[in-house]
């Protein structure tokens, strides 16, 4: 996994352009929302592929998830054999290889934890980030962006496919509360966790909609993302910031008109 140091940041011309273009908007108007992707953008790495591998490694997949991973194991031809936390992981080597679509392995990282309550998850993230060091992973480019929404009054939201608790964890280092965080939501009864969602991941085109009936249809002011999946979100923003875009976005970035880049 990349390693980001805590002193990392933008270029100084990249800071100073995205704060000129930011204001621009704030002068205009501000009467809307950021939205800010997760994993890639605000840190390096991938929250919840940190908390599952943590999970899997230490065989805490529960049973109560076992009946789902094995039947979408043998959906795609792949062992129903062997622990849950070992059927878990050969759905993610699955997705590596190509095999296992992204949004449902994203869908998968969340419900995997059945039987686990939402403090237990919250419990094991805090041990998984302190092992993977996210505290010195954080994109420090982002300090002066969430002031400048502050000082404006303007909510800045989180839109992540990694697990709800997962990414509300991770964001309290930015200050974002809990409500301002869109993720993968398991079902739940109770606390305890269900192997299944209680709403469509918020991946691709899902983000912008996830995002508008959050706010109710505010308007986006700027959005952040590094992958070709945020293209959607980047999209519906005033101000696109692509942020160490990954090659997918990067090759297509001339459909982003106006685009800061941050490298």
């Amino acid at each position: 996994m990349e390693r980001l140091e805590r002193k990392s940041q933008p270029s100084l011309a990249a800071r100073d352009l995205l704060h000129a273009r930011l204001e621009a908007v704030f002068s205009e108007s501000t009467d809307g929302v950021l939205a800010f992707d997760a994993d890639g953008t605000l840190w390096s790495g991938d929250v919840g592929e940190d908390v599952f591998h943590l999970a899997v490694k230490s065989e805490l997949i529960l049973e109560h998830a076992r009946d789902e991973l094995g039947r979408i194991a043998e959906q795609y031809r792949l062992s129903s054999a062997g622990s849950p936390s070992q059927i878990a992981l050969r759905l993610f080597d699955a997705y590596l290889s190509g095999i296992y679509p992204e949004r449902d392995v994203c869908s998968m990282m969340s419900w995997c934890y059945a039987g686990w309550s939402l403090d237990d998850l919250r419990h094991h993230a805090r041990r998984a980030f302190a092992e993977t060091h996210l505290a010195g992973r954080l994109f420090l480019g982002f300090e002066s962006v969430f002031e400048q929404a502050r000082k404006r009054g303007i909510r800045a939201l989180v839109v992540s496919a990694s697990p709800q608790t997962v990414v509300e964890e991770a964001a309290a280092h930015w200050g974002v509360r809990p409500e301002d965080i869109i993720a993968c939501r398991p079902a739940t009864e109770g606390d305890r966790i269900l192997p299944a969602l209680a709403a469509p991941v918020p991946y691709a085109a899902e983000k912008p909609a996830a995002l508008s009936r959050a706010t109710g249809g505010r308007a986006v002011l700027a959005s952040f993302g590094d992958n070709v999946f945020d293209i959607e979100l980047l999209r519906a923003a005033r101000v696109a910031v692509a942020v160490r875009p990954k090659p997918g976005l990067r090759a297509r970035l001339a459909e982003l008109p106006g685009v800061v880049v941050l490298e």
